[in-house]
This record gives C-alpha cells, sequence and structure tokens, in this order.
C-alpha cells in the first residue's frame, strides 16, 4: 500500500477527529442564539450555591476550566451541528479513549504524543486516502505528534478543553436554571455565540456546551464522569501500523 501524498496524515484524519472543534468555533450561516429552553427549565431557582453567578464571566470561565484539569479525569459526548458524535473521556497527563463517529465509527487511543486510531476497512483508506491492504485491515494505525499538531487536542485533555472552551466570553452569566436535573449558570462565547452551562453546586465545572443554533441534540457536548476511574489501554505493538514508516507516492507517479 502506498499513501497519496506525505499530507494525507495531516488531512484526512484531522478532518474526521477535529470536526467537533470546527462546528463548535465556526459558523458558515448565522442561526439564532443557543436554545436555552432546550436543555433548561424555565424556572429560575435560587442564587448559586458556589457563588458562580456572582463572578464575572471570564473567571467563572477560568474557574470551570481549572477545575476540569483538576478533576483529573472527564467525559466530553454528544453530537456536533455537522453531524458528528463524539464519546471520549479523558486522563489530564495521560491521553483519552473513545470513539468519533460520523458515516462510521473510528475508535481511537490517545497516550505518549501518539494516537492510534481503527475502523473499518473503508473508513480506514478513506483517512489515508489510499487502498487499504488486508494485513492492515484490522490494525490500529499510530498517527504521531509529528504528523499534525491537530491530534495534540486528543492527547492532553486540558488542551481539548482549552480548544473548545479557551474563547473570549460576553456579558454578565444567566440566573441559576435547571440543566438536566442539575443548578447551573450559562455564559456566552463573544465569537462564536455558544453557550457553556456551569453547575451552580459544588465545584464550578463544565456541564454543557451549546453551538449557537443547536436543535434536536445536535450541537450539544456534554461534560461529565468528573474524577472517574479511566483506563487509557495503548494497542499491542503487533496490532499497530505506523504510518510514517509506509511508502509515499509522489504525485508525480500517480
Amino acid at each position: 500500500m502506498q499513501l497519496a501524498s506525505g499530507q494525507v496524515i495531516g488531512l484526512g484524519l484531522a478532518a474526521l477527529l477535529t470536526v467537533t472543534l470546527t462546528a463548535c468555533g465556526e459558523e458558515e450561516t448565522p442561526p439564532g442564539p443557543a436554545p436555552l429552553a432546550q436543555i433548561a427549565s424555565s424556572s429560575e431557582t435560587a442564587p448559586a450555591e458556589n457563588g458562580v453567578d456572582q463572578l464575572p464571566p471570564e473567571e467563572a470561565l477560568r474557574t470551570a476550566v481549572k477545575n476540569l484539569a483538576e478533576a483529573g479525569t472527564y467525559r466530553v459526548s454528544g453530537m456536533t451541528s455537522a453531524g458528528s458524535a463524539i464519546d471520549i473521556a479523558f486522563k489530564t497527563g495521560v491521553g483519552s479513549v473513545g470513539t468519533v463517529t460520523t458515516d462510521s465509527e473510528v475508535r481511537l487511543v490517545a497516550s505518549d504524543d501518539v494516537v492510534y486510531i481503527t475502523s473499518d476497512p473503508a473508513t480506514l483508506a478513506d483517512i489515508v486516502d489510499a487502498d487499504i491492504e488486508d494485513t492492515i485491515a484490522d490494525k490500529w494505525l499510530l498517527i504521531s505528534s509529528e504528523s499534525s499538531s491537530n491530534y495534540r487536542i486528543f492527547v492532553e485533555g486540558s488542551d481539548f478543553a482549552e480548544a473548545v472552551l479557551g474563547s473570549e466570553v460576553k456579558g454578565d452569566p444567566t440566573a441559576v436554571q435547571e440543566v438536566d436535573g442539575v443548578p447551573a449558570v450559562g455564559i456566552e462565547f463573544a465569537e462564536s455565540g455558544g453557550m457553556l452551562w456551569i453547575s451552580a453546586t459544588g465545584d464550578p465545572l463544565p456541564l454543557r456546551f451549546e453551538e449557537k443554533g443547536a436543535s434536536g441534540g445536535s450541537g450539544v457536548l456534554t461534560f461529565s464522569d468528573f474524577g472517574e476511574d479511566v483506563e487509557v489501554p495503548t494497542p499491542d505493538e503487533d496490532d499497530v501500523v505506523d504510518l510514517s514508516t509506509l511508502p509515499v507516492q509522489d504525485d508525480e507517479d500517480e
């Protein structure tokens, strides 16, 4: 098997795995405000027990991201408005494990500055832009950190949080409302118009991120399982194919 060009590793997989970030950060059309009523009840509750509603929005966001990192582990799941599902558990300082699903499911494990992925043969062929031999079809593909800086967000949970939540916010936090049964306050991102809901009890932690114009569950990412046990098992060496070792077909040879 030959790769179509030296750039395919940084393009095919990046398009598949980073769709969550491009969907959260970019807007092709100007949709309406984030549908707060979709995930929050209409009745306001008492002020936040943890005082997060009294903080300036920038401080509320910094506090939530800091607590997320200090939790050690967390899970992010949901559906982007682009139609890709994500379900990944992060372990700070170790890596992550989970799935990203667009037309088909891609499993990934990230650890020690590398990302391993596997999927069905057709999907792997699309990712590397080349035919997949039978001996490779059931393997894990190894993507080194040198192949594309995009993968770093999956290797380190704090980098993923920064990529999704590290934007400027505006206005004041909303009043406390029930979000999936949990008291929370919302803060709005200035550029994208997205809304982050932060828990109003206990340590302020991110609960939900809504893209602007999210509807029907699409465009919503949920943060959960804070501090829960997360195992990040790397594939057996015999089951791994390092893409950087595969021959590259130059464009002029096509």
